[in-house]
């Protein structure tokens, strides 16, 4: 049998009606998950209403310290099926203290094109990173220019994440 079978049936299980055997499927995950076992934790998140289970895929998810962790979440935020989950996604780069440097260009425009809560977790993401060179913090002010959002709260949020941009730059002189 191939090493991979024990873990195809873990992520049918999570999708198993009995909760027991759902349960017992992520503590398999989380006992012998490595980084492919994001993308499908994400689409069973994405696909589930039981509560139970989306808490503990996003416990997983939010300590998630396995080797590839961040490339599997930044290729997460451009697929349409795991859209409804993108804001978990950027969270657990942050909660799981992931290194989203890579994928800063494609968070600003998260913040800027996504939803009120992507852009809340984009701005702590941003404040939580702790290092963003200045190249970066640049272009990233540079794409921010010309946010705007019709939502007052919203862009109250869009002008944060530019605020706490332009204080790193500041730091940095």
């Amino acid at each position: 049998m191939s090493e991979k079978n024990p873990m195809d049936k873990a992520f049918a299980a999570l999708l198993n009606d009995d909760d027991a055997k759902a349960l017992e499927a992520l503590a398999t995950i989380q006992q012998r998950g490595d980084a492919s076992s994001i993308i499908p934790l994400l689409r069973v998140l994405a696909s589930t209403d039981n509560h139970t289970r989306q808490r503990r895929i996003k416990a997983l998810l939010f300590d998630v310290k396995v080797k590839g962790a961040a490339a599997e979440l930044g290729r997460a935020l451009d697929m349409p099926d795991l859209q409804a989950v993108r804001e978990t996604v950027i969270a657990a780069f942050w909660n799981s203290e992931l290194d989203a440097l890579p994928y800063l260009d494609r968070l600003v425009q998260i913040a800027m094109e996504g939803t009120t809560q992507e852009t809340i977790e984009v701005l702590t993401l941003i404040e939580n990173q702790h290092t963003i060179p200045e190249s970066v913090v640049r272009k990233s002010l540079a794409v921010l220019a010309n946010a705007s959002a019709r939502d007052p709260y919203r862009q109250a949020l869009l002008d944060d994440v530019i605020g706490h941009l332009r204080e790193r730059l500041e730091g940095m002189a």
